[in-house]
């Protein structure tokens, strides 16, 4: 398994592409720039079969559209968010003022899913509180925590779908996996999930 991180669109999301021994990607949060994702999908000549939405905020979801239409990739998203696909207030496309072109999902999963690339298994939690079907994608020891978790912080949860005490929930899950995963969030640095439970304050037991 190889993965590329791009750094894509106005809120600068890390969006994620991950490649199978047989050249197969799947590609996590496209937030914009779909010409620049499929020029390395071309130029490195990997086939996109899979995309996989940790949430469906507009920063997350940009280029969604236009990566399904060139390539005809599936769209995943949690059951509870996919109906921010269709709506721009909801995904904050109209607040924010970005376009945005409307898109239904292939599939929707839900806590516990598996979604397979060839060898790659992608395992879902969800993880309410950013929204309502915020997820993180578990494989071998890495995590995409979209906007659930951060270096140090957590995604806000005063936007549609968003509740605080659905966040804090989510958090004690995290904080009770043993595997010290490598987290891939959706904005900033990587880190990992042991670093985040001794220095993170909203992960720390204090504030559980």
């Amino acid at each position: 398994m190889k993965i590329i991180v791009m750094q894509v669109g106005m809120l600068s999301v890390n969006c994620y592409i991950v490649v199978s021994d047989s050249q197969n990607a799947a590609v996590i949060d496209p937030g914009g720039e779909a010409e620049r994702i499929l020029d390395y999908l071309q130029t490195n000549k990997l086939t996109l079969k899979r995309i996989l939405l940790t949430h469906g905020h507009i920063d997350h979801i940009g280029a969604v559209k236009v990566l399904k239409d060139r390539t005809g990739a599936e769209i995943y998203i949690h059951d509870l968010d996919a109906e921010m696909l269709n709506d721009p207030v909801k995904n904050l496309a109209s607040p924010f003022r970005m376009a945005y072109q409307p898109v239904s999902p292939d599939h929707t999963f839900s806590d516990g899913s598996r979604i397979s690339l060839d060898e790659i298994t992608f395992t879902v939690m969800h993880t309410p509180g950013h929204t309502k079907g915020s997820s993180v994608f578990l494989t071998g020891t890495t995590m995409f925590s979209g906007d659930t978790l951060f270096q140090g912080s957590i995604g806000r949860t005063d936007f549609y779908g968003g509740d605080y005490e659905a966040m804090q929930r989510s958090l004690k899950k995290l904080s009770e996996l043993e595997t010290d995963y490598t987290v891939l969030s959706g904005h900033g640095e990587k880190t990992t999930l042991g670093e985040e439970k001794k220095y993170n304050p909203y992960l720390g037991d204090s504030e559980l």
